[in-house]
């Protein structure tokens, strides 16, 4: 498991056992966890926005294996994370803590919206209704807490990615 690809593919499959088996336990007003969008973030984080779109990609196609939502829409959600996170990542001069949260904050709420936003565009209109401020609220605050452990696991994906780049939490 010396390449990064290999590496990935066992944290996408492993994230997707977790979301499909645990996550999916756990709702706050119906809305759980997104682990799948928390990997395209950290992803980003750690190796930047082409390797966050890279990996949210597949992520999302994963995502879209488990829910019976219009497929693409998880892919796309993953992709937009991953690059917001990633640019956001790169844009910041100085890395603390509560921005690596407020980063993945952010992303998750990118990709909650373009989920959406394109469901909607596919004739789901009823994606984005109120409830959409909920899941945005939810998937971003656990987003928050979920991305410091899955950075680290990222990091051990792209251990010279993560070197090159600036500390990152």
């Amino acid at each position: 498991m010396d390449h990064p690809a290999i590496r990935y593919v066992f944290i996408i499959a492993t994230a997707a056992f977790l979301q499909y088996t645990l996550f999916t336990q756990f709702r706050i007003a119906g809305v759980s966890a997104d682990l799948l969008l928390v990997v395209a973030i950290a992803a980003g984080i750690v190796a930047g926005a082409e390797r966050g779109a890279i990996v949210g990609f597949v992520c999302g196609l994963c995502l879209d294996l488990l829910v019976v939502t219009p497929f693409g829409l998880g892919a796309i959600s993953g992709l937009v994370a991953g690059v917001v996170a990633g640019l956001l990542e790169g844009a910041t001069v100085h890395s603390a803590r509560w921005l690596t949260a407020a980063i993945a904050f952010i992303s998750s709420g990118a990709g909650v919206l373009s989920f959406a936003i394109a469901g909607a565009l596919l004739g789901r209109s009823d994606m984005l209704s109120l409830h959409v401020f909920t899941i945005l609220g939810i998937v971003g605050a656990s987003s928050a807490l979920l991305v410091f452990p899955v950075v680290k696991v990222c990091r051990w994906a792209d251990p010279e990615d993560a070197l090159l780049r600036a500390a990152v939490r």
